[in-house]
């Protein structure tokens, strides 16, 4: 599968996740996998990966429990992050 395919359904799965069909869980495993998937990337992306996967998980909790949440920048800043990947690595 090339890196724009991988990207591309890593959007549909956020997209996903932002209007409730899949879960918090479900989704960072697709995002963890469809990262790790990319072919000819720098270890920074795995390391950008870390930040997002935090992001998402600590966001989510704090909108699950009541409290004051970026959950929607979070999901942004994911979304903006995929754009640039595309643009520097999809094939």
């Amino acid at each position: 599968m090339s890196n724009l395919s991988i990207l591309e359904r890593l959007e549909q799965s956020l997209e996903a996740y932002a209007q409730g069909r899949s879960t918090r869980a479900a989704f960072v495993d697709f995002l963890s996998g469809s990262i790790r998937a990319l072919e000819s990337v720098p270890h920074t992306v795995t390391h950008d990966l870390g930040r997002h996967e935090h992001a998402i998980e600590i966001e989510g909790y704090l909108f699950d429990e009541g409290f004051v949440s970026r959950q929607e920048l979070a999901q942004e800043n994911l979304l903006a992050w995929i754009h640039e990947l595309k643009r520097l690595y999809a094939r």
